[in-house]
């Protein structure tokens, strides 16, 4: 078997080449002139190119994000290659955790690294390298934060386009662009006076932006206007009122982002105080100070002090369908307003009647109580819940034959390369084979062992359909009790129960109907809480009590 410890001969290695740059300001021909230079070397070695993988514009802090890097390692798994070319051990990865794992996944399926810098990679390598580009990326990290902090300093904005503010586009002497150069834009800056006039006087965030989509104004993005947009977070200097450039002022560090190493995307997080850079730029001042200092004091008057909320209002939803309904005419969630618990459309409510015409409210108890009648009645009934439980079994049968099939033939296609394996070996042993040709062979059998040793070992094994025969009977019991149950808000087996049954419901869509005080429901319900199988199932709910005949989709 050809590994990463006992390299092949050159002439029977099959590469792969990667190559990666990391800044959207390189250009792609640095992915082209790192594949000439792979290529190269690789005909100096005497090694044949089977592929290539690029990754551009990419950072090579996380490979979570890195599709040219996963397709190769996928690659790599199905022993298309049984070596890596690249032009440094930085191209793989600059992560220290990265490039060790890359390294021990990539040498698990007999295929080694090699680079123009390093060499046949190991180790060693791995070790001392890993850790100069992890310090590497560190000091970047450190001089683009100091450079940012120095362009506050000099009264340039660091961020990208800020909405009442246009990019100036000016180079200095040596012909290169200075960035962070700003203008006022007239009819934007109107608009963010309008917004801080308004909320100083009392309106509220939601009615602002109700006015502005009222009036077609386009919002920072283009489309409409949130009240989020408007009212954002305080502590993270986000949303129009918050904004200290509208001042004059410029503010660098207040959030610091951080890349998740799982995912590859990046996160914000709250910035140490101490670190939080300052700059002024009077020139660029919007709102004038005093309607600051009156937005400012209007705002800590109206915000939430921390003992007006429960730390354990977020942890359970005290609504049976909280989270779940949906307004079937603009697709918006829908949330509950007021003392008799009615839920309202949330994009009329922050977006004004231009997002949505539905301007009716439900009272909770009733969906609840036609949503629970349904799951009873239609999704709970015994001759649904046993054909979802027979189709689960028929499909639990296919899939273990399936299984059962393609791991026979990869049983049958290793023993066959086993045989093939030891005819060849014993012919060598007794002298009647011999050249290069031989071995040429029998290392191709023997990397198609270890691939083929490696799938069966990854193949997943046939499962029995193992289904509770009564657990229908429990779920149907917990939704005839909750009805009573819920009027026992703070009763931890009420919670309980809330949690199970919602398992079931995906989603209610709301249509309001032409009689008054009439609406249509569509409960989408998951079976496959009773099954532990996909499958889903819709139920048409009149106006009436009676509802209309069910519509199912299994």
């Amino acid at each position: 078997m050809i590994n990463a410890r006992s390299p092949a001969p050159h002439s029977l290695l099959r590469a792969a080449l990667y190559a990666r740059f990391s800044s959207d300001l390189q250009k792609q021909t640095s992915i082209e002139d790192q594949f000439l230079a792979c290529r190269t070397f690789a005909a100096r070695q005497g090694i044949k190119i089977v592929d290539a993988y690029d990754d551009a514009a990419i950072s090579g802090a996380s490979t979570a994000n890195r599709p040219g890097l996963l397709s190769m390692v996928r690659a790599a798994k199905r022993g298309e290659f049984n070596v890596v070319i690249c032009e440094a051990l930085d191209r793989l990865s600059r992560s220290q955790a990265d490039i060790a794992a890359i390294y021990e996944d990539l040498r698990f399926h007999g295929v080694a690294i090699h680079t123009i810098s390093e060499g046949a990679v190991d180790e060693l390598h791995v070790g001392l390298k890993g850790t100069m580009n992890a310090l590497f990326l560190q000091e970047i990290r450190r001089k683009t934060r100091r450079g940012l902090e120095g362009v506050v300093r000099d009264g340039r904005h660091t961020g990208g386009r800020v909405y009442g503010y246009a990019i100036r586009r000016e180079f200095d002497a040596a012909g290169e662009p200075i960035r962070g150069l700003r203008d006022i834009v007239p009819a934007e800056a109107e608009v963010v006076v309008e917004i801080f006039r308004k909320y100083a006087a009392g309106a509220s965030p939601r009615a602002i932006a109700a006015d502005l989509n009222a009036r077609g104004v386009p919002s920072p993005r283009g489309k409409t206007w949130n009240a989020s947009t408007i009212n954002g977070n305080a502590s993270r200097g986000n949303g129009v009122i918050h904004n200290e450039f509208y001042r004059g002022a410029l503010v660098f560090g207040r959030q610091t982002w951080m890349k998740d190493p799982s995912t590859g995307i990046r996160t914000a997080r709250k910035g140490n105080p101490a670190d939080i850079v300052h700059g002024e730029v009077p020139d660029l001042r919007i709102v004038p100070e005093e309607l600051w200092l009156k937005v400012r004091a209007r705002y800590e008057e109206n915000r939430l002090g921390p003992q007006k909320t429960s730390p354990l209002s977020s942890v359970r939803p005290r609504h049976l369908l909280s989270g779940k309904l949906t307004c079937g005419c603009c697709g918006g969630p829908m949330i509950r307003s007021g003392s008799e618990q009615r839920f309202v459309c949330s994009w009329r409510r922050e977006r004004g009647p231009a997002a949505c015409d539905n301007g009716r409210g439900v009272k909770g108890a009733d969906i609840a109580d036609r949503v629970l009648a349904a799951l009873r009645d239609r999704l709970l009934a015994p001759d649904i819940v046993a054909s979802a439980m027979e189709e689960a079994r028929l499909e639990m049968d296919k899939r273990n034959r399936d299984i059962r099939g393609r791991r026979s033939k990869l049983e049958s296609d290793l023993a066959e390369a086993k045989r093939r394996s030891d005819r060849l070996i014993d012919q060598v042993a007794d002298g009647t084979l011999s050249g290069a040709a031989i071995k040429e062979k029998l290392a191709a059998l023997e990397a198609q062992r270890a691939t083929l040793e490696t799938e069966l070992a990854a193949k997943e094994a046939p499962s029995p359909v193992s289904l509770h025969p009564r657990i229908a009977e429990h779920y149907r019991r917990v939704v005839g009790d909750l009805a009573q149950a819920l009027h026992r808000s703070d009763s931890e087996a009420a919670a309980e129960a809330r949690d199970l049954v919602r398992r079931l419901i995906e989603t209610v869509v709301v249509t309001p109907l032409p009689e008054r005080g009439q609406y249509g429901l569509t409960v989408k319900g998951q079976i496959a809480a009773l099954v532990n199988q996909d499958g889903d199932c819709t139920i048409v709910v009149g106006a009436g009590a009676g509802f209309e005949p069910a519509t199912f989709r299994l």
